[in-house]
Parts: structure tokens; sequence; C-alpha cells
């Protein structure tokens, strides 16, 4: 080893015999060693523990403790214990040489001492402590990066568990609006209300700006919802939707934003909210103006910061997804009234669409009933072809209250009663608890005639039946259709949200009647 290489490193001779010292000093020294003195073993564990030197030259017999105990003391201290110790003894004194040994010495040389014996014990022993030091260095950087990594793992172990779980989520969401969809995907008509409505849709598409669409129950603000998506850079994503009004009060939040395994009572399982479903897609929020005034504080910071916490977490999320809200009445004299945050309002009031209700496009009627007769015929097995231009009339002139939803239906079950090639609707009644066809479906010539009675009266007068059942709806009406909760339906029926569902499916009450 060089002389600048030596120079790396001090060696602590301890000795109190000045003549033994000199020796070791200028042996050491001339070697390029930088030599540390200490007299006693009191002094020697202070400058070791400070100082750390690569080697330890140790005297047995000194004033104060010896060396055996200077050793011992040595090798007690974390500071101190990894320095090796040469012990300096007399010639063929067996004893001490085990003793030292016993101590923890590394190695021993024997006075008088023999300058190329110490030079080489030396020599070895700082080789080795360096070598050791670089091995200590090299664990600790091999340590710390195993700690490193293994962060790391767990990080991408955790967001893989998040992905694995949003994934799943969003499969199953994606199944159940797959079984669930029964509304035509297409906008069908030619009039000019429907087509300055598309042109807007059209406008905002790819703004990624936040949308609020208006209509009337059935009027179509779900399609038009996912015109604007499929319109959009976001459409590969999918379009996730929540009707507010459908969820109870204490759930909504956990549908919007997800929760943790135990959060509240009934949380057996971690949940992903649709916000994290509709991630770098987007969110569908229908009849947003149902949301409790807490939720809308918390939507609004979404909206506004693009992170949540899932309810029982204290952990932000952040996501990427455009809003689309839709409601059914003025959400402005919501605001007025107190019912709705005037901020979330503007937030989500950025680019409105008002969807004309079927009335106001009548021309589309046509249409419209054809799509669904050749849906629902398709479906059925029918072969009905065409729709009796006088039953097209007669749809025309109709009010139709509950819109395309209302004409859907009516067509649907004028396709079940058709045997024929020609749909054709006799009559419509204009009071809306009483709204039913009299189809009759025919060949070329208008035979075999089917028909529809109006509900059950006698004399004019409606049974109890019908009255609980128009009871039932206009108290769902009223509720938006809301079952539970301190405002649903139940509540002011005075019955449990279970016995109110089977009441509603005995009297063959469905969303349609209330929405």
């Amino acid at each position: 080893m060089s002389d600048s290489a030596n120079s790396q490193h001090s060696i602590l001779v301890v000795d109190d015999t000045p003549t033994n010292v000199k020796v070791l000093l200028e042996m050491l020294s001339r070697e390029g060693y930088r030599v540390l003195v200490a007299r006693e073993g009191e002094s020697a564990i202070e400058q070791a523990r400070y100082a750390r030197p690569s080697l330890i030259l140790l005297d047995v017999m000194m004033p104060g403790i010896d060396g055996y105990e200077t050793c011992k003391r040595l090798k007690r201290d974390p500071a101190t214990v990894s320095i090796p110790v040469i012990f300096m003894t007399a010639l063929g004194d067996l004893e001490d040489k085990v003793k030292g040994f016993a101590a923890g010495a590394a190695d021993y040389v024997v006075k008088p001492f023999e300058h190329e014996e110490v030079l080489a014990r030396v020599r070895t022993h700082v080789v080795m402590r360096r070598l050791q030091l670089v091995l200590q260095a090299g664990n600790q950087a091999l340590d710390a990066k195993v700690a490193e990594r293994t962060a790391e793992l767990k990080k991408a172990l955790e967001q893989v568990e998040r992905l694995k779980n949003r994934l799943q989520s969003e499969n199953t969401y994606l199944q159940q609006e797959i079984s669930e969809q029964t509304g035509h995907r297409d906008i069908v008509g030619d009039s000019a209300a429907l087509k300055e409505m598309l042109r807007k849709v059209d406008l905002v598409a790819a703004a990624d700006t936040t949308v609020l669409i208006h209509g009337e129950t059935g009027s179509g603000k779900e399609l038009i919802a996912r015109a604007v998506h499929e319109r959009s850079p976001r459409r590969e994503r999918p379009m996730v939707k929540l009707n507010c009004s459908a969820i109870s009060a204490g759930l909504v939040e956990s549908e919007l934003f997800g929760h943790l395994k135990g959060a509240f009572t009934g949380a057996s399982d971690k949940r992903v909210g649709r916000f994290e479903l509709a991630d770098g897609g987007t969110l569908f929020l229908d009849e947003v103006s149902e949301l409790p005034l807490e939720t809308q504080t918390k939507l609004l910071r979404v909206l506004q910061e693009g992170e949540f916490e899932p309810v029982g977490s204290s952990k932000s999320v952040k996501v990427d997804v455009r809003v689309i809200a839709a409601c059914n009445r003025n959400l402005q004299a919501d605001v007025t009234n107190g019912r709705f945050r005037a901020d979330l309002f503007y937030r989500l009031n950025v680019f409105p669409i008002d969807v004309p209700a079927l009335r106001q496009r009548a021309e589309d009627i046509p249409a419209l009933a054809e799509f669904f007769m050749a849906r629902f015929a398709r479906k059925m097995g029918k072969s009905l072809r065409r729709i009796d231009p006088d039953t097209l009339e007669k749809l025309k002139a109709y009010s139709w209250p509950g819109n395309i939803r209302d004409l859907q239906n009516a067509i649907e079950r004028a396709t079940i009663l058709s045997s024929g090639d020609t749909l054709t609707v006799d009559w419509i009644l204009e009071t809306p608890a009483q709204s039913c066809f009299a189809v009759a479906a025919a060949g070329g010539n208008g035979a075999n005639t089917a028909s529809v009675a109006p509900p059950a009266v006698n004399g004019g007068v409606l049974t109890l039946e019908e009255l609980e059942r128009q009871h039932f709806i206009s108290v769902l009406k009223k509720t938006h259709g809301v079952i539970e909760g301190k405002q649903g339906a139940a509540k002011i029926l005075n019955l449990t949200p279970s016995t109110t569902r089977f009441r509603m499916k005995k009297l063959g009450i469905t969303r349609e009647l209330y929405e």
C-alpha cells in the first residue's frame, strides 16, 4: 500500500513507555500512517470513540485500567467494537497472548519490536479494516437500495390492487349497464328543435366543459349526455351514470366516492365509487337536483380540485372526469329557495342544453314510432312493416306527457298486441292517469283487431285498488321515485320500504308511470 493510501488511515498507539511510543511513531509515520497516542486506557477509549482509528496497538501493562480491560470496554462499545486491536506483549509470554485474544484482540506483536513484523501485521489488519469498511458501506447501500425498491414495489402493488379493484368494479358496472339498457341509443328525428340541440352537442363535445342538460322526464336527457360523450375525446373510456334520485341520502356519497371496508355498518368490502370508475371518461349525474346539500359541497370540491376522499378514508384520490348533469326541474329556482348550492349550480351550468319535449318536436313522432316498432317487432319476431297513416296522425296529435319514453312504451304494447303487418292505434285517452290504447294490428285490409280496456271503473267511480294505485303514483312523483329516507315515499305512505315495493309490484306500478 502506498504512503498516500496509508495517509487515509490512522493508528492509535496506547503505551505508557515513551521509548516504545517513539519507536512506533517513527516506524509508522515513515509508512505514511497518521499516528495517535494515548498513555493510559481511559484516554485510549475516548480517542477511539471520537477519532475512529483504523487500528489500535495496545500495551498490556498500563497505569489505571490495564490493556485487557481496555480491550473489553472497546469491544462493548458499538462505536469501537469493529476496530481491530493488536496487543503488544513480551516475547514468549503465552498467558498474555491468550488473555489478549479472550478480551477481543485480533493479533499481537512482541517486544522488543521487529520492524518488518510490526509493519506486516499492521498492513494486514489495515487492509482488512479497509475492506471491512468498504463491505459495510456496500451492505448499507444495498440495504438502502433494497428498502427503496421495496417501497417502490409496495407502492406499485398498491397501484395494481387499486387498478384491479377499479377494473373489476368497472366491469361489473358495465355489465349492469348492458343488462339494464332498454331504451334506444340512437337519436331519431329531423325536426328543427332536434337539429338545434344537436348543433349545441357538437359545439360542446370536444371542449371538455361541464354540461347541464335540462328537460322533462322521458325526453331523452341521457341520450344527449351519451351523444356528448361519444363525440368527445373521452369516447374510449366509459360514460358512467348515477341517478341521484334513486339512491338514498345515506348511500349517495358511497356511490359517488366509494368507501373502505368497515367505513360504516354494512360496508363489508371496499367499494370503488362512480367518480373513480369514470376516471378518464365521463360521469353522468341524472336528477342532480336530488343530491343532499352536504353531498353538493363535496361534489363541488371534486369539480374544482379533481380529487376526493372515499368514505372512511383520509387519503385523497385524484381523478380526471368530465361531469354532465341533468335535471327535470328549474335548478335556478332550487338555488333561490335554498335547495341547491348557487356555486355548484354555476359550476355545472357552464354550458346548458335544453332538451325539447316530444310535443315540441311532433314532426319527429312518426320516425320515432317506426324506429320503436321495428325494434320491438324484431325482438318479438313480429312481421310489422308499417304504421297506419291515421294512427300516425293520432300519435302526432297526442300530448305525450311521458315524452319519448311514453311513446316507446305505447309502441311496445301495440307491438305485443299485433299479429298483422300494420300497426294501428284506435284511440287515446288524454287523462294521463288513464292513458291507454286500443290497438288494432291488421294486414292491408285492416282485419284482426285487438283492444286494451281503460282502467276498471264502476259507473264512473274508480275502484279502491285504482285509487290506491293513483295515490302511490302521486306520492312517487312528489318524491321523484325515491322510496327510502326521510323524504321518501315509504315515509309519506307510513309503510316500510319493503312493503312499499311489494304494493307497487302488486299494483303494477312501473318507473315510467311516476318519472
